[in-house]
């Protein structure tokens, strides 16, 4: 009896160690999936100290055999929006609904409550002086996010890829959104595309229409593709009503060199409409 017990007690240690190697064996092996035509490299930036930003880049299928050059996308909030944008330009450009582009993700790498905590540092252009909240430290770093994407990533972006010197464009959902509509007025020769998604143009009592009216008593020009968009069941007071007051404020202005799309989408919240507005937005930037 005591050999039997012996015997089964060795029987169930080699089946435990068999499972134990096999269930290794079988995560080891496992394949992550990849993007075909990605690529992902890493800036770390004089302008945004401590932040190795992780650079994401799609190019358009057989990229290595044209002759040719390509605008670029730079896409805000890589680690949730890079592959999506990527996709829905790549179905885009495959039924040639918009000419061949290179997407860029900005993106940091290091999972959800570090990019959730760093999107706000970067895509805020000032502390806000009415919710006491967004006064804190490590807010307000817009103007040093533009100087590392004017100075370190779009010039590494054009040294290493073929692309059109002057044909950037910039995405950007809610804050996003807000830096895009900053970048516009505030550093306006940096792009020449804009696609902005449920902006939270509240942001400091609504600046940003102070910074559109101050650029409109100084310029009758903008010679820029924008598109902006919101859903119709996103929040009124920080997204719907002051977006509504920046798209007045743009075709008041009615600047010469303009091309301007405005839409609201109904039935839709401030997330579920990202992927139909940036399906318009690439149609307006890139159409053929």
């Amino acid at each position: 009896m005591r050999k039997l017990s012996g015997i089964a007690l060795i029987t169930l240690i080699i089946i435990f160690v068999t499972n134990d190697i096999f269930a290794q064996t079988s995560q080891s092996t496992v394949k992550q999936v990849s993007l075909e035509n990605t690529e992902q490299f890493t800036i770390t930036s004089k302008y945004v100290p401590g932040e190795n930003y992780v650079i994401q880049v799609a190019l358009p299928v057989n990229y290595l055999s044209y002759d040719y050059s390509f605008p670029v996308l730079y896409v805000l909030d890589g680690d949730k929006s890079f592959g999506m944008t990527m996709d829905i330009a790549n179905w885009l450009m495959w039924f040639s609904e918009i000419r061949d582009i290179i997407v860029v993700g900005i993106s940091y790498g290091q999972g959800v409550d570090a990019w959730w905590e760093k999107r706000e540092r970067d895509y805020t252009h000032s502390t806000d002086t009415v919710n006491a909240r967004y006064s804190a430290k490590g807010i307000g770093g817009a103007g040093n996010f533009l100087k590392f994407m004017k100075n370190e990533l779009i010039p590494v972006i054009n040294q290493k890829y073929k692309t059109l010197p002057g044909k950037n464009g910039l995405m950007g959902i809610s804050y996003g959104g807000m830096l895009t509509s900053y970048a516009l007025f505030a550093q306006p020769d940096l792009f020449n595309g804009f696609i902005i998604i449920g902006p939270t143009l509240i942001w400091n009592n609504r600046d940003i229409l102070r910074m559109e009216n101050n650029y409109a008593a100084n310029h009758t020009s903008l010679h820029k593709s924008i598109y902006i968009a919101y859903g119709s069941l996103d929040n009124k007071s920080w997204v719907i009503n002051p977006t509504d007051e920046l798209i007045k404020g743009i075709k008041q202005h009615n600047y010469e060199g303009l091309r301007f799309e405005s839409q609201v989408l109904d039935g839709e919240t401030h997330i579920s409409s990202f992927a139909t507005a940036l399906t318009h937005g690439l149609k307006t930037l890139y159409r053929r």
